[in-house]
């Protein structure tokens, strides 16, 4: 990594009011940035501070986060990217520990992330992760596999992440369009087409994660399917512990969101049939099925 590079801080919104927070803590870092390229997904005005740094470019509306990550990345000049969601915020020092941190790193193959704050209505204040990523551990198992029944444990939560801007070149954000692991899915696919892809993990808290009300966690339409059909296109070479915990965690908690017994069923039956789930997982997607089926009984005795 040369020393002293540019920023480009890339921020997808669709207009939120907490938009103009995200942009102050990025104009506020303790390194300057070069620019910010805040990305509309929305044909309604902004309401952003006044800095030469701050430029705006407009898709869709409705094109959708990876899209519009992409895009600002198409439009930014600077070496480094480092991604911010509207509704998230960085701690001063973000940027200046997570670049010493890959200070000695020689090239451009690395991606480097942190700790964050998750502030979600109605629930108190967790830093996650518990497990920081190895650096040449695979994206797939650090994010899929349940080693315990709480979560926390791993997380590559978007707006931590800073890489060299030649790698989403290398692997576009939206070369899956539609995913529904967009961050996920890009760096599984960019730790296969990379060789020696370092990634780096400061163990310290610098970013706070917003959990908004259209989180995953407050669906009501059941999403599993497409769960299963992600975890079947990308996960097929990975080791069968990860597969089957996959399904068993992230296609249950899919189905559990909408209270669908049977996306239940069929995400646990993926699992056994494709994988081979360990004992937390097999645990948590027990307990979501028994909470589901008790809050049906509740709903239908009201």
């Amino acid at each position: 990594m040369t020393l002293g590079p540019s920023i480009s801080v890339v921020i997808p919104t669709i207009g939120r009011a907490s938009l103009a927070g995200a942009v102050h803590s990025a104009l506020t870092q303790s390194i300057g940035v070069l620019e910010i390229v805040v990305v509309a997904d929305t044909t309604e005005p902004l309401d952003l501070p006044e800095d030469a740094r701050i430029r705006v470019v407009r898709t869709g509306p409705g094109s959708g986060g990876a899209n519009a990550r992409q895009l600002g990345i198409t439009q930014a000049t600077g070496d480094v990217i480092a991604l911010l969601d509207d509704d998230d915020l960085w701690h001063p020092y973000k940027l200046e520990r997570q670049l010493a941190e890959v200070s000695d790193v020689e090239g451009d193959a690395w991606v480097v992330t942190c700790k964050c704050a998750v502030r979600e209505p109605g629930h108190r204040e967790k830093i996650w992760p518990r497990t920081l990523i190895g650096e040449q551990q695979s994206v797939a198992d650090y994010l899929f596999t349940l080693h315990r029944f709480t979560l926390g444990d791993a997380m590559l939560q978007s707006s931590t992440l800073c890489f060299p801007r030649s790698l989403a070149f290398e692997v576009p954000l939206n070369y899956a369009p539609d995913s529904i692991h967009d961050e996920p899915g890009w760096l599984i696919e960019l730790q296969q087409r990379v060789p020696g892809l370092v990634i780096r993990h400061v163990p310290q808290c610098y970013s706070i994660y917003n959990v908004s009300e259209n989180s995953v966690s407050r669906r009501s339409v059941d999403v599993s399917d497409k769960y299963i059909e992600w975890g079947r296109e990308h996960l097929g070479d990975a080791p069968a512990r990860v597969r089957g915990d996959y399904f068993l965690f992230s296609a249950v908690t899919a189905a559990a969101s909408a209270q669908s017994l049977r996306g239940i069923r069929r995400s646990v039956a993926s699992g056994f049939s494709e994988g081979r789930p360990g004992v937390p997982a097999m645990v948590y997607a027990a307990a979501k099925y028994g909470r589901t089926a008790l809050r049906q009984v509740t709903s239908h005795a009201q």
